[in-house]
C-alpha cells in the first residue's frame, strides 16, 4: 500500500487520541491505563549503507510513532548520499547494490514490489538508469520521483559517445574519413543547391547567415555530417526538422570538424538547412554511418567482419545502447561538487515530504556538505603533485568525464565508450587504442569494479603499461572494503590514479 506524508500524519494524530482517550479513561478510574502503542514493523529491506558516523545530534527530536518514509535509491552512490542526509529518519532501499552495474541491471519482482510502497525516489537522470521508467510504470507506484542531476549542467559526451575506444566511430572511423576529406579541394555550392555526393568537401554559400541546400536519400540509412563550425543547423523533410540520433563535439583528433551529427534518414528528399547567424559559409562533409538492410560490404567497400568483427546484427545492438544513454555524460557524481547539488537536492525533497523532521535533515546534510567540500580540497591537493602532462586517463568505459574537468585530466581513450554495455570492441579498435596509449606514453591504465577486468588486462598486456588497482566507478565497493562510501571511493580513485601515472 502507498504510504504518503498526509497518511503518515493521519496515523500520528490517530494515536495521539488514542494515548489521550486512555489517560482520561484512567483518571475516571473506568479502565486500567493503556498500553504502549507498539511501534510499526521494521522495514523489511535494510537500509542500503550506513547513516553518517559523525553526523550531529539533531536539532529536533524525530517524531516518535510515526511510520518512516519508504525511500527508494536507484544505485548504491545516490543510496549513499541519501543515507547520509536521512540517517535512520527513513526505510531506504538500494536497487542496485555495492559492486552492480547500473548500466545493465535487470529489475526483479521484488523491486516492482519495493517500488509500488515507496513515498520517494532517488534517481540519477540523464538517462543512466535506463530501466527506471519501464519499472516505476509497472509497479503502479505513486512515490514521488526526485531527479537529483536536475541542477546539474551535464556534459556531452566527447568523442566517445557512440562507440568503442578514444574516437572510434561506427566501422572504421568516418571522422578519420571525413577529415581526409576536408583536405580534399571543396566543391562551391550556393544556397538552393544540392549536395549529392557523400565522401565529399562542400563549402556552402549563405545570404545572411543562412540558406539551405538539399540531399535526396534512395535507400534508410545513418549519415553523418561533419561541419567545419558549430552553428544553426538543422535537417527538415518537408516541414518537419528531424531529430538527430546523436550529437558529438570533436575537441581533438581533426582540426576541421568541429561538430558531428547523425540522423536515421530514410528514402525521400531532405533540406539541409543553416542559420540564422551561420556566417557566409560554412564547410561540411557528409557519410553514411550505417545503410540498413545493406551489407556493409555494399556501404563501405569491405566485409562486415573485417571493419568490425560482429554482425550487423549486432552493430546495431551496440549503436543502441549509446543511444539509450543519452547525449549526455550521466557520471556527474566523479565531481564532488556534482555530488554536493545532489546531496542539496536530496535534503529538500527529504524535507518536503517530512517537514517535522526537517531540521534533522537540514544538519546532517549541512555536516556532510563540509565534509564533501573537504573532500574536493582533498582531490585538488592530489592532483596537484601530479604534472599536467602525466594526467592521462584510459579506463573501462567513459566514466571520468566530470573528474577531468574539475581536475584537469584528458580521458585519452576507453575500451568500452559510454557505457559497459557495449559489446567487446574489435581488434583493429583495440589496436588503435593500444598504439594511442604506447604514443601518450601513458604509464599506466585502469579498470574498473562494475566491468570485466579482462579486457583491460589486455590492451595493459598488448601496451606494455601497468594496469592499476581497479577503480569504484559506477557503484560503491562492498561493505569494509576501501570504497564502501562515496567519500571513500573518490579518496581511493584519486590516490591511486595519482600514484599510478607518477610512474
Amino acid at each position: 500500500m502507498h504510504v504518503s506524508v498526509h497518511s503518515v500524519q493521519r496515523r500520528f494524530t490517530a494515536l495521539s487520541l488514542v494515548g489521550l482517550f486512555a489517560l482520561l479513561l484512567a483518571a475516571c478510574g473506568s479502565a486500567p491505563a493503556a498500553q504502549p502503542t507498539q511501534a510499526p514493523d521494521a522495514p523489511t529491506t535494510a537500509p542500503a549503507a550506513a547513516a553518517p558516523t559523525d553526523a550531529p545530534a539533531p536539532t529536533t527530536a524525530p517524531v516518535a510513532d510515526a511510520q518512516p518514509l519508504s525511500v527508494i535509491a536507484t544505485y548504491s552512490i545516490l543510496g549513499d548520499l541519501v543515507a547520509n542526509v536521512a540517517g535512520d529518519l527513513v526505510a531506504l532501499t538500494t536497487l542496485v547494490g555495492p559492486g552492480g552495474d547500473p548500466h545493465v541491471y535487470e529489475p526483479t519482482p521484488r523491486d516492482s514490489a519495493t517500488l509500488a510502497e515507496a513515498d520517494l525516489l532517488f534517481e540519477n537522470g540523464l538517462e543512466f538508469e535506463t530501466w527506471i521508467d519501464d519499472l516505476f510504470t509497472a509497479s503502479g507506484s505513486q512515490a514521488t520521483r526526485v531527479v537529483v542531476t536536475d541542477q546539474i549542467t551535464p556534459l556531452p559526451f566527447a568523442g566517445h559517445d557512440e562507440d568503442h575506444a578514444d574516437h572510434d566511430h561506427d566501422h572504421d572511423d568516418p571522422l578519420a574519413h571525413a577529415c581526409e576529406h576536408f583536405e580534399d579541394a571543396p566543391e562551391q555550392v550556393a544556397a538552393g543547391g544540392a549536395i549529392p555526393e557523400d565522401h565529399t568537401h562542400y563549402v556552402l554559400t549563405l545570404t545572411g547567415g543562412e540558406g539551405a541546400v538539399t540531399l535526396t536519400r534512395d535507400e534508410d540509412a545513418e549519415v553523418s555530417f561533419f561541419l567545419g563550425a558549430d552553428v544553426p543547423f538543422a535537417v527538415l523533410a518537408g516541414d518537419a526538422a528531424q531529430t538527430p540520433e546523436a550529437l558529438e563535439r570533436i575537441r581533438e583528433g581533426c582540426d576541421a570538424v568541429t561538430i558531428v551529427y547523425t540522423f536515421d534518414l530514410a528514402p525521400g528528399d531532405y533540406s539541409i538547412s543553416f542559420g540564422p547567424g551561420a556566417g557566409d559559409s560554412i564547410a561540411l562533409v557528409w557519410e553514411v554511418a550505417k545503410a540498413h538492410g545493406h551489407s556493409e560490404e555494399e556501404a563501405h567497400g569491405h566485409s562486415e567482419e573485417e571493419a568490425h568483427g560482429h554482425s550487423e546484427e549486432e552493430a546495431h545492438g551496440e549503436d543502441e545502447h549509446g543511444h539509450e544513454h543519452g547525449e549526455y555524460d550521466p557520471h556527474v557524481w566523479q565531481d564532488p561538487n556534482n555530488a554536493m547539488v545532489m546531496v542539496e537536492a536530496i535534503r529538500d525533497a527529504l524535507t518536503a515530504a517530512d517537514p517535522a523532521n526537517a531540521a534533522t535533515y537540514a544538519a546532517n546534510a549541512a555536516a556532510y556538505l563540509a565534509e564533501l567540500e573537504e573532500l574536493d580540497a582533498f582531490v585538488t591537493e592530489q592532483v596537484a603533485t601530479l604534472p599536467e602532462e602525466r594526467r592521462k586517463l584510459v579506463t573501462s568505459h567513459d566514466t571520468f568525464g566530470y573528474f577531468a574537468e574539475r581536475y584537469g585530466f584528458e580521458v585519452l581513450g576507453t575500451a568500452l565508450g559510454a557505457s559497459t554495455e557495449a559489446s567487446d570492441p574489435a581488434a583493429g579498435e583495440l589496436a588503435r587504442l593500444v598504439e594511442q596509449i604506447r604514443a601518450a606514453g601513458v604509464p599506466a591504465i585502469f579498470a574498473e569494479n562494475t566491468a570485466n577486468p579482462a579486457l583491460m588486462e589486455t590492451i595493459a598486456r598488448e601496451a606494455g603499461v601497468e594496469l592499476a588497482p581497479t577503480l569504484f566507478t559506477d557503484a560503491l565497493g562492498a561493505p569494509g572494503s576501501e570504497g564502501a562510501t562515496y567519500l571513500e571511493m573518490i579518496r581511493f580513485n584519486v590516490t591511486t590514479i595519482v600514484t599510478a601515472l607518477a610512474g
